[in-house]
């Protein structure tokens, strides 16, 4: 693909700060990806094949997109595999998420309660979460490791910009903050894309813009995640001692006996065995 510049993470350099956050949809999303690869809007037609016209209506949402067309911009904006699955979420009509406060009393909740209190006594992390990190059910091991979090509407991402106030929370235990920052933007991408007309996506969206951080991440750049990393070992510091140790993270992990609640998602983290940092 020709390219004016080398794409980048900020398709509008510069103006992050002036941008008004929105929630995902198609046309803004292909919009943006089309100037972070520095194509115009004629260039990116050619590139295409279509007509500007038809390129300009789909951008602003005034005329759906074809498959192919949509598979097309897909290859010619070299999106990478999350790029290409949040491309084709918002192509399809938003999904209906069940509120935490249902899913909370749900008939399988007692079980997923022993489970969780089973893994607090062996030493792990443990918890049922939402697609937009709202916490359904934690176990004490859990909430221990985000201290507060029931001050942000027990929503991890919620404790983790702390929109509206300037008291740190993840930012002393993280280690690469920056790093763990970008990376749930990049998971509320998706997940925001997918879920975009649900009364709890936008509460969540607006909430989240109170924060600089979250609406700097969000304009200026464009990576989307799926799940976590479990090859990628999340660097924590222990608050009394400032110690550093690393933990291993699953996310996503399914059972059968939650196929009639898909929207939950099993977290479980536990102290890296082959971490040696915590020893003085």
């Amino acid at each position: 693909m020709n390219r004016r510049n080398p794409p980048t993470n900020d398709p509008r350099r510069g103006r992050g700060h002036d941008l008004e956050p929105e929630l995902p949809d198609l046309g803004r999303w292909v919009r943006r990806v089309r100037e972070a690869r520095g194509l115009s809007r004629p260039e990116a037609a050619g590139l295409l094949t279509i007509s500007y016209e038809l390129l300009r209506k789909i951008e602003y949402g005034t005329t759906p997109c074809t498959l192919p067309v949509l598979e097309q911009m897909i290859t010619t904006y070299e999106l990478g595999p999350a790029q290409a699955r949040h491309t084709r979420d918002l192509a399809r009509p938003s999904v209906s998420l069940t509120p935490v406060e249902e899913l909370r009393t749900h008939h399988s909740a007692r079980e997923r309660l022993t489970k969780l209190s089973e893994l607090d006594e062996r030493g792990l992390v443990g918890a049922y979460i939402d697609p937009l990190w709202s916490l359904v059910h934690a176990n004490k091991r859990f909430r221990a490791e985000l201290p507060g979090i029931d001050r942000y509407d027990d929503n991890a991402a919620l404790w983790f910009f702390h929109p509206g106030t300037t008291t740190h929370t993840a930012e002393t235990l993280v280690v690469h903050w920056e790093a763990a920052a970008a990376y749930l933007v990049a998971s509320l991408r998706a997940a925001l894309g997918t879920h975009r007309h649900n009364p709890q996506a936008r509460s969540l969206f607006q909430k989240l813009c109170g924060s600089h951080t979250f609406t700097e991440l969000w304009n200026t750049r464009l990576e989307v995640a799926y799940g976590y990393p479990t090859d990628e070992p999340l660097e924590l510091r222990e608050p009394d001692t400032g110690h550093l140790y690393s933990v291993r993270i699953h996310l996503g992990a399914r059972v059968r006996t939650h196929l009639d609640t898909p929207e939950l998602r099993f977290f479980i983290g536990y102290r890296d065995p082959r971490d040696h940092s915590t020893q003085s």
